[in-house]
């Protein structure tokens, strides 16, 4: 008996048992969640984007650039957690949490462009 006809002979059984025995596979096998939609990424990615342009190109009212600044890092928050739940992988998500910090941090003119190249080298551990 080969390898194969052991494999087909095995899955005749398993068929056998669920269909004739009224064995509900269904409630003892786990779906899969369904993947994380794209959308939940590109929205909160322009939103990002157009806070960040507000920021570089505009002189806003201080009011408004607080604004400005609770929209971009909330949704940088939200493009973090998007990227957590879809890819499953904190280094991923971290460096995208500093990337985000960063160039809001530059956008706004907190912070030079200089000091940022230090800072990365910094987290880079050169």
């Amino acid at each position: 008996m080969t390898a194969r006809s052991l494999n087909e002979s095995l899955k005749e059984v398993i068929k056998d048992r669920v269909e004739n025995h009224g064995f509900p596979l269904e409630d003892y096998l786990e779906k899969p969640p369904a993947p994380l939609k794209t959308r939940f990424l590109v929205i909160p990615s322009i939103i990002f984007g157009f806070s960040l342009v507000f920021l570089c190109f505009l002189q806003p009212s201080p009011a408004f650039l607080k604004l400005l600044y609770v929209v971009s890092f909330g949704s940088g928050t939200w493009v973090c957690a998007s990227t957590q739940i879809r890819f499953k992988n904190v280094i991923t998500t971290f460096c995208v949490a500093i990337g985000l910090i960063t160039t809001t941090l530059l956008a706004g003119g907190l912070i030079s462009p200089r000091e940022a190249a230090d800072f990365v080298k910094e987290m880079k551990g050169n």
